[in-house]
């Protein structure tokens, strides 16, 4: 009988356990708290149970659905509701962007999220890019270099960190947004819309994350 030991409770440390255990092994998890799921955890607000750590995961990718899917929790989805973001005094709608980076200025102006002087310096585009293959840069750097500061502060800003729990201006773009690398560099930064009837870009488990 083959013995195995798992440092870590968290969702990589209970899945790699499952694998070995199905392959016939015994296996030893150790969690140094007093919980199994790591960063996946619920908690209250107002007696309301929520997901503290992440709330969704990323649907077109196959493993987190699958794995949810094996153990027999439901998913769901997002609903058809609309993000806006608080600046300058008002509730604007958030433009179509790849990650805050605007994929439609005209949408952008629309909003009102920029000032005029920030609609004015993301209009006028610089080209972006990063120097030689391998080479990296962080978010920031290279939305800014392009459409302004601006842009990063009121759009990368607040959408990177949601996902990333961090600041743009730290965090790599080759890591975070891959996409980037060759779309900031184009003279044209643009995408063509979700086709109607895409699948849902999140799914989360009936009942929180946490389950």
């Amino acid at each position: 009988m083959r013995r195995a030991i798992v440092v870590g409770a968290g969702v990589a440390g209970l899945v790699a356990a499952r694998d070995l255990a199905e392959a016939g092994a015994t296996v030893l998890v150790l969690e140094s708290s007093d919980r199994t799921g790591g960063k996946l955890r619920s908690g209250s607000v107002a007696g309301v149970t929520v997901d503290v750590g992440a709330e969704a995961m990323l649907h077109r990718r196959p493993e987190g659905t699958a794995l949810a899917t094996s153990l027999g929790l439901p998913l769901v989805h997002p609903t058809g509701a609309t993000s806006r973001v608080w600046t300058r005094g008002a509730l604007r709608p958030l433009p179509r962007t790849l990650m805050g980076a605007p994929l439609d200025l005209g949408q952008l102006e629309a909003s009102g999220i920029l000032s005029p002087e920030g609609m004015v310096r993301a209009r006028h585009q610089f080209a972006a890019h990063l120097d030689g293959e391998g080479h990296d840069e962080s978010v920031a750097h290279l939305v800014g270099t392009r459409f302004g500061d601006e842009v990063v502060d009121r759009l990368v800003e607040p959408l990177l960190g949601g996902v990333y729990a961090g600041q743009a201006r730290h965090i790599s773009v080759r890591s975070a947004v891959p996409q980037l690398v060759d779309l900031i560099a184009r003279p044209e930064f643009t995408l063509p819309p979700p086709p109607a009837g895409a699948p849902p870009v999140f799914a989360s488990v009936d009942g929180g994350m946490w389950r």
